[in-house]
């Protein structure tokens, strides 16, 4: 009985979180890129799993800093690409369930009392990270103790360019 009680406590649980996910942006200030609004293009609110957050770092808007919650990953089966002005991640989960032994078991057979730990793989999911304002190409990510953090630094501006000087000849 206490196991049903906590189901529908997860369910409500979830439902609220989505709800809050839902409208927040009506709520709080919006982050802006340039002339476009960040919010506005439901890429940093749409995905649910795995866990992120999202900030930037540094003066004047710095880094713009990604870290998943990837407990149960391996580093060799997280990609991380670019696209034009997208991040896209993309991980395949491996792991097993396996109980207090060590031994693995079938989910079938397995009943929980509380799950809250996500084990399932991650499909392509896009990130805005607007290329005319960040060095794609010079992004760093670390994944260390199931936590992948990728910072993508602000591009340096243009340097002014004082021209070419033609010479002229008699």
């Amino acid at each position: 009985m206490y196991g049903d009680f906590n189901d529908i406590f997860d369910d409500i649980s979830r439902a609220a979180r989505s709800f809050q996910r839902e409208f927040s942006g009506y709520v709080r200030g919006r982050q802006k890129f340039g002339d476009q609004d960040a919010h506005g293009t439901n890429n940093y609110d749409q995905y649910v799993w795995p866990p992120v957050n999202i900030y930037t770092a540094g003066a004047d808007g710095g880094a713009l800093v990604f870290e998943f919650g990837l407990a149960g990953f391996q580093e060799e089966d997280i990609n991380l690409t670019f696209h034009g002005d997208y991040m896209e991640l993309s991980a395949l989960c491996r792991g097993t369930l396996k109980n207090c032994a060590g031994q693995e078991t079938d989910r079938a057979e397995t009943r929980y009392f509380k799950k809250s730990l996500c084990f399932d793989s991650v499909e392509k999911q896009k990130y805005y990270v607007p290329a005319d304002r960040y060095a794609q190409e010079k992004t760093k990510a670390v994944f260390k103790n199931g936590l992948l953090s990728v910072s993508v630094p602000v591009k340096e501006p243009d340097k002014q360019n004082d021209g070419i000087k033609v010479e002229i000849s008699a």
